[in-house]
Formats: C-alpha cells, sequence, structure tokens
C-alpha cells in the first residue's frame, strides 16, 4: 500500500476561493459569421425604414386626395348656386335690381358723353392751390370767368374758353416770379401775366396776376380717364 501524502492547504486561501470555478468566456466565431449577422441586421433597419417613409407618403397621398375631393365637391356646390342664382335675377325679385344697375350704368355712360366737355373747378383751384403751396405763396382770391362762346354746344378751334385772377401774398418778388414760371408750366392755363405788385409793410408783397384757361381743363366728373390737378 502506498501513502500519498498531500500538499497542505495554503492558510490564506479560503475554502470558498480554493473550490471556485474560473469563469471563462471567448468569442470563438469566425469574423465572416459575425459580419453576416451585422449585416442582416442592418439590412432589417434600412427595410423597417422605409417601409415606413412609404406608409407615410401612403397617408399623405390618401389625406391629399380626401382633401381634393371635398374641395371639388365645395366648387361644385358653390358653381351650382352662382347659376341658379344668375338665372333667379332674370326671373325672380331680384329683376328689378338688376335692371336698376344696368340703368345707373347707362346713366353714367350717358352723363360722361354728355358732361365730357365740362370745365371742372374744382380740379382747376385745387391746381392753383398745390402750385402756390409748393412756392410759398398766400392765395387771398381766385375768380374765374368764361368765355361767352365757351358756353356753347358748338365747338370752337380756339383753346381759351376763360380766364382765371389771382390775388395773393408772397415773401419777395422771386417768389412771385418762380410762382407765375410755375403756372406757365402747367396744361390746364397758360399765358401767366402779373398785373399789380406792390410792397407791405412787413416786408411781403402782395401781387395780381391773370392765367387763361385752356380747352384741356374740360373734363366732367364722371369722365374716368380725368386727369387730377389737385392733391
Amino acid at each position: 500500500m502506498t501513502t500519498t501524502a498531500l500538499m497542505p492547504v495554503d492558510p490564506t486561501v479560503s475554502p470558498q476561493q480554493a473550490a471556485r470555478v474560473l469563469s471563462i468566456r471567448a468569442d470563438l466565431l469566425p469574423q465572416e459569421i459575425r459580419d453576416s449577422r451585422r449585416s442582416r441586421r442592418v439590412r432589417s433597419l434600412i427595410a423597417f425604414v422605409v417601409l415606413l417613409v412609404v406608409a407615410g407618403l401612403g397617408v399623405w397621398y390618401w389625406q391629399a386626395t380626401l382633401d381634393k375631393q371635398t374641395a371639388d365637391q365645395e366648387y361644385e356646390q358653390m358653381f351650382q348656386t352662382l347659376t341658379k342664382t344668375r338665372a333667379d335675377q332674370k326671373t325672380s325679385e331680384l329683376k328689378t335690381l338688376v335692371e336698376y344697375q344696368d340703368g345707373g350704368k347707362l346713366l353714367n355712360a350717358e352723363l360722361a358723353a354728355v358732361l365730357a366737355d365740362d370745365l371742372s373747378w374744382t380740379n382747376l383751384f385745387n391746381l392753383i392751390r398745390d402750385e402756390a403751396e409748393d412756392e410759398d405763396v398766400t392765395l387771398i382770391e381766385l375768380t374765374a370767368g368764361l368765355a361767352a362762346d365757351s358756353n356753347s354746344s358748338t365747338p370752337t378751334n380756339s383753346s381759351e374758353i376763360g380766364t382765371l385772377t389771382i390775388t395773393g401774398v408772397a415773401e419777395n418778388k422771386k417768389v412771385v416770379a418762380d410762382f407765375v414760371n410755375r403756372l406757365g408750366s402747367l396744361e390746364l392755363v397758360t399765358n401767366p401775366f402779373v398785373t399789380t405788385v406792390s410792397k407791405q409793410d412787413d416786408g411781403s408783397y402782395t401781387f395780381g396776376l391773370t392765367v387763361t384757361i385752356t380747352d384741356k381743363a374740360r373734363c366732367g366728373r364722371f369722365t374716368e380717364d380725368c386727369p387730377n390737378g389737385g392733391k
């Protein structure tokens, strides 16, 4: 019989530590298998994202189709209502209103033709006031009169239809001269002529001048292309 001598146990090692089984883990899969699995995961993720985008586009297209159908229905309803309203204008109680509106348009057209050569005093006076304001001239009085044959229905060859007399106050003679020059550049009046200039006690000058009213001042308020001389 052989006697086996046991090695003495290290007193610094506890029985639990001596009986412990070491946990060792190692990845023994080949590299190509790991790459294959990773590729499948990436392909699955891409396929999921593509399906999600396609589903979103499908929902948007479906919603847009519904909105278009709703808009088409509303348009058809409005078109039918408008057609019915236009038909009722000729046969229902709106007929009187339509005839009145048509009559008003016809009346305006007739007034525009009749008053096309009418003289707009408001337009003319506003023009003179605006020119005086730009030159720092204070107007005192505007007196106008038409020539004897300007009220006649028979057109004349003369372009002068009346006279306008202007009285005002200016700071000095240069301002008066500038005001006269501005009046000379207008189309509604022509031939500005200074009749009187007198110096006042405060150093200002009062003046009087006359201008000739041309036939371009003829313009009725019913004429659409009537030029506005004033502001």
